[in-house]
């Protein structure tokens, strides 16, 4: 009994802190209310298809945070790409997630283990593709963030809320 209500109590503080942290108290930008969010795709083509990511209100809101926690930590420590990380595979399939910032927003980010202020209108992250982890932030500064491996299983469980939503 008494485990059962130090598990409650635990899980609850732990909620308390993840809304907190995701509901603004954090400076990545993946976590932030003002923002939208898209999915790109781009074909072996060079086509581009973005679907903008709109959850509808009864969906679990704990998916999306999710996926934009592990997106942010791909964010915490960016390096200058190496050759090797920067493919240019043609035929391959990318998907990448952007935010989009209504007005510019001041972000710091550790870049080559410096920090670097940067106003940020938009940010990409590659979560599917040869480049995975890829940044690219106001659409012309390319970076590589941390390797993360919960990344794409994160975006796999928002796509499939994305499409068990369309289906009701």
């Amino acid at each position: 009994m008494l485990r059962r209500k130090i598990s409650m109590f635990g899980l609850s503080l732990a909620i308390l802190f993840t809304s907190l942290f995701l509901n603004g108290c954090s400076p990545k930008p993946f976590l932030t209310q003002d923002g939208t969010y898209v999915i790109l795709s781009v074909s072996p083509t060079g086509m581009n298809q973005s679907e903008l990511l709109e959850l509808p209100w009864d969906t679990n809101m704990a998916v999306l945070q999710k996926f934009l926690l592990e997106a942010s930590f791909v964010l915490s420590d960016l390096h200058t790409p190496t050759p090797s990380e920067t493919s240019t595979e043609s035929l391959v399939m990318a998907t990448k997630i952007q935010a989009n910032f209504p007005q510019p927003k001041r972000m710091k980010f550790m870049v080559d283990n410096h920090s670097l202020n940067l106003d940020v209108q938009s940010i990409q992250i590659e979560v599917e593709g040869p480049n995975v982890g890829q940044v690219i932030i106001n659409q012309t500064i390319v970076l590589q963030g941390l390797e993360n491996p919960n990344l794409q299983p994160a975006f796999q469980e928002l796509l499939d809320a994305l499409h068990n939503s369309e289906a009701k």
